[in-house]
C-alpha cells in the first residue's frame, strides 16, 4: 500500500469508529428512564441511609416523589426508591408527585424522645436537599 492509500484508510477508519461511538452513547440512553443512567454519581439507597444513620454524609439519591409537605420558609417531599422511602428537606420549589429526582444532599437526624415511653426515641432520619440535579416530570414518563 502506498502512504496516501494508507492515509485515507486510517482517516475512514478512525472518522467512521468516532461516528459509530458518538451515534451508540446519544441513541442507548435517549429513552431510558433516570433510574436507569448512570450519571457518574455514586447513587445511595435510601434503606442504607436510614439503615445506617450517618449525619451529616453528604449523599446522591435518586427516586420518585410519594408525597409533599409545604411549609412557611421550606417544604418537604418524601422520595422512595424500592429499598424504602425518606423525607427530603428542601428550600426549592417542590417536585409534582410522580416526578423522578436526583439529588445531592446532606443526611441529618432529628431526636424524639418521650418520657412516657422511658425515653425512647422516635426520631427519623432525613435528608436536606443541597442541589436537585435531574427531574423528569411524571408526565413526560
Amino acid at each position: 500500500m502506498t502512504t496516501a492509500i494508507k492515509q485515507v484508510w486510517v482517516q475512514r477508519f478512525c472518522t467512521g469508529s468516532l461516528s459509530l461511538v458518538l451515534a451508540s452513547g446519544f441513541f442507548s440512553c435517549g429513552n431510558l428512564p433516570l433510574s436507569q443512567l448512570n450519571l457518574g454519581f455514586n447513587v445511595a439507597s435510601i434503606g442504607d441511609i436510614q439503615q445506617k444513620r450517618q449525619v451529616d454524609a453528604e449523599v446522591y439519591l435518586r427516586g420518585k416523589v410519594e408525597n409533599r409537605a409545604p411549609f412557611v420558609g421550606n417544604a418537604a417531599y418524601q422520595l422512595q426508591d424500592g429499598t424504602g422511602t425518606i423525607w427530603v428537606l428542601t428550600n426549592q420549589a417542590l417536585p409534582q408527585l410522580g416526578d423522578e429526582v436526583l439529588l445531592k444532599g446532606e443526611v441529618r437526624y432529628k431526636s424524639i424522645t418521650l418520657k412516657e415511653w422511658a425515653g425512647k426515641d422516635l426520631g427519623e432520619v432525613y435528608v436536606e436537599e443541597m442541589e436537585q440535579l435531574k427531574r423528569t416530570p411524571a408526565a413526560n414518563k
